[in-house]
């Protein structure tokens, strides 16, 4: 078992970094699409998960906060894949009833993983485009 970011870790800066050496031929703006997308599914996720815990289906949500939980680690959004953990968790535990607030701090934590990639973007890699 991983242990929890800190709070104030919202962002893994070394795999953001290591995907931008990854990605350099191919220009700045692919790196900032490829998370883009990432921000998109994350949020499409966040809502399956939401259905999920309406119709009471644990297994259905432990599926889709593993799947997050893994492409949000990828891409350095450590604070995200920490509490799709915890949702995983959970639903493998047969929970679903009362992890709407979870979902939604989610919901809160994939906006400020925006707002950190956009500050990381205008202090690093866009300034080198």
């Amino acid at each position: 078992m991983q242990p929890l970011p800190r709070r104030g870790e919202l962002l893994d800066y070394d795999v953001i970094h290591d995907l931008a050496e990854v990605t350099a031929d191919s220009g700045p703006s692919f790196l900032r699409g490829v998370l883009e997308l990432f921000a998109a599914d994350a949020l499409a996720c966040l809502e399956r998960m939401r259905r999920h815990v309406h119709h009471g289906d644990a297994a259905s949500l432990a599926r889709e906060a593993h799947r997050l939980k893994g492409s949000s680690g990828t891409v350095g959004a450590i604070l995200l894949a920490a509490e799709c953990r915890e949702i995983e968790r959970s639903a493998r535990a047969g929970v679903c009833t009362g992890m709407e607030p979870r979902i939604e701090q989610a919901r809160d934590v994939l906006d400020a993983t925006r707002v950190g990639l956009v500050a990381f973007f205008r202090g690093t890699i866009a300034s080198a485009a």
